[in-house]
């Protein structure tokens, strides 16, 4: 959540880690509902992807959810996600 701090009232304020919101925080929520086997069968190769894109963003959450993806696929699957992710950068990376 974002604050708006007033300058007269300014003091040295540091949001905490958990008060900052980053675009690669979409990418991790994305990647959380499709590994997560609530919403029928999980698709982890796009849950890698997304959580692959947040990583590369710096997002240490994403590293640490990728790993545990990557923990329940097989090599196949871990080469079709990152398949998955070259071809995504390329895409937006030419657009």
């Amino acid at each position: 959540m974002s604050k708006i701090i007033d300058l007269a009232e300014y003091r040295d304020v540091t949001p905490k880690e958990d008060e900052i919101r980053l675009p690669e925080d979409g990418f991790v929520s994305l990647g959380l509902s499709l590994s997560s086997d609530s919403a029928g069968a999980a698709d982890l190769v796009e849950a890698h992807k997304w959580f692959s894109l947040a990583a590369m963003r710096g997002s240490r959450q994403a590293r640490v959810h990728r790993l545990e993806v990557s923990l329940r696929m097989d090599a196949d699957q871990i080469s079709r996600a990152q398949s998955a992710l070259h071809a995504f950068a390329s895409e937006r990376l030419s657009a």
